[in-house]
């Protein structure tokens, strides 16, 4: 089976995806839109593979110098979309991120959806612009957004 890249396709009724060809981390750049207030990472992993020094906290209390290591900090992020833009240069891993408008509310957990509910939910609790999957290592990267033009200035945008 081929897989047909940088073509839009209605995967459901509002909701649109692309397969994009072999994206890298540079080309979050022109993903992120500037006008969207916020980068919502999820299944993020800091700190991967190694034990190393951490001392943030545990149980809501400060653990500095108390000699904790930790590793795989599987952990979701909500950053300003400047500020998003500011560490593209430092992601070296897999991203998966939504970009919004709006704060999700706390109950929204993406691990527990899935689906059509899952985008009619984004779209619905937080004006999602999109959604990306993208791997660590060069590979297909799929994005999904309710909004067409979005996903036609992108391709036009990566095929320069």
């Amino acid at each position: 089976m081929e897989i047909e890249t940088n073509k839009i396709s209605e995967i459901y009724k509002g909701h649109y995806q692309v397969i994009l060809d072999f994206p890298d981390q540079s080309n979050l750049k022109d993903i992120i839109d500037v006008s969207y207030k916020y980068v919502w990472g999820v299944e993020h992993y800091e700190i991967p593979l190694e034990w190393k020094e951490y001392n943030y906290s545990l149980y809501g209390e400060s653990i500095q110098s108390k000699n904790i290591f930790a590793r795989n900090i599987e952990m979701e992020f909500l950053l300003n979309t400047s500020d998003f833009l500011d560490l593209i240069p430092h992601i070296h891993q897999a991203v998966h991120i939504i970009q919004t408008n709006i704060v999700p509310p706390y109950y929204l957990n993406i691990k527990n959806l899935s689906g059509k509910g899952k985008y009619d939910l984004l779209k619905s609790k937080i004006d999602y612009l999109f959604e990306l999957e993208m791997p660590g290592a060069i590979d297909y990267a799929p994005i999904i957004s309710p909004d067409i033009n979005y996903l036609k200035n992108l391709i036009a945008k990566l095929n320069k």
